[in-house]
């Protein structure tokens, strides 16, 4: 699909469910995700001796479809490996499907599958979330036009799957454009994104009963792995304020969006950010390897709340 034939696309489609996507959704200011007002206040303290990963490790936790490069970069084809992890002669399989907010998840439903014997298929795309709306490259200021082809493309092999659940995830801090190339901002941003994510849950419950929208996680205000070397013995110097870390506006745009699907919704919040301000470690465990994505050390703890989540809903 050339990038002409999906502008034409995106320009015959109407604005009509994003219109009213904004009536149905409120936007009061009070937020049922409680606030830093309810959180214990975070306790100061060196950096462990047996913190993981080791400071100088932070950069290289990643998930290991980084290393073996299955999750597709900006601007490039999609891999051309089958992306497989867990117990790959499984006879079910899991779907992992988003951007690099969603790959952070990767390594806690490896273990998962592992826990589980099922075979896990990670599908994700840097800085290509999943809502079905045109990426805009804001280091190029360029059309990521491969990010709907991915996209589109991912999308089909799920189908064609029938997976027995998909996780599905994405990013806040996403950039994007209408059909004239016009950056679009505010209200009307987020009524395109949840217009494009209703498009796209509704192809992904064709092709699973059980799809699990994992909400944004908390971000550091600050390179997590920069900060904590300059600063071993303060664990608070490298704290990000609740309001900072967390969008409780965002957060409910997101539910509401997965309420009306009919789909899992898990909010992952009071497991990444349980103190005010929010701390930069879970007890010997760094939770960021920049400030934006979880480390994989951290990542596998989650597995756990995770699937204690998913069963009790």
């Amino acid at each position: 699909m050339t990038v002409a034939t999906l502008l034409r696309v995106r320009r015959r489609r109407t604005i009509a469910s994003a219109l009213i996507s904004l009536l149905i959704f409120s936007s009061a200011t009070q937020s049922t995700y409680g606030d830093d007002s309810q959180l214990p206040a975070l306790v100061d303290a060196p950096i462990p001796a047996n913190v993981t990963p080791t400071i100088s490790g932070i950069a290289a936790d990643r998930p290991t479809p980084y290393k073996d490069r299955c999750h597709t970069q900006q601007d490039l084809t999609k891999s051309e490996s089958a992306c497989v992890y867990g117990d790959r002669k499984s006879k079910t399989t899991i779907v992992l499907f988003g951007d690099s907010h969603a790959l952070s998840w990767f390594p806690a439903i490896e273990r998962l599958a592992l826990a589980k014997k099922w075979k896990l298929v990670s599908l994700t795309m840097s800085s290509c979330w999943p809502a079905d709306i045109l990426a805009w490259n804001s280091t190029k200021n360029a059309l990521m036009a491969n990010c709907t082809i991915w996209r589109t493309d991912t999308v089909n092999d799920i189908l064609a799957m029938k997976p027995k659940m998909i996780f599905v995830a994405g990013t806040r801090g996403f950039t994007t454009v209408d059909g004239d190339m016009n950056l679009i901002l505010g209200d009307a941003r987020t009524a395109t994104w949840e217009a494009g994510m209703v498009r796209t849950l509704d192809d992904l419950k064709k092709a699973s009963k059980l799809v699990v929208y994992l909400a944004d996680t908390p971000v550091s205000a600050v390179d997590s792995p920069t900060c904590l070397r300059a600063h071993r013995n303060s664990i608070a110097a490298c704290a990000t304020p609740y309001a900072k870390a967390v969008s409780t506006k965002w957060l409910a745009e997101e539910q509401h969006v997965a309420t009306t699907e009919g789909v899992m919704w898990i909010d992952p919040t009071p497991w990444i950010c349980s103190t005010e301000p929010c701390s930069p470690l879970s007890g010997k465990y760094i939770i960021y390897v920049d400030s934006g994505h979880l480390t994989a050390s951290f990542a596998r703890t989650l597995e756990k709340p995770l699937w204690a989540e998913i069963t009790s809903q």
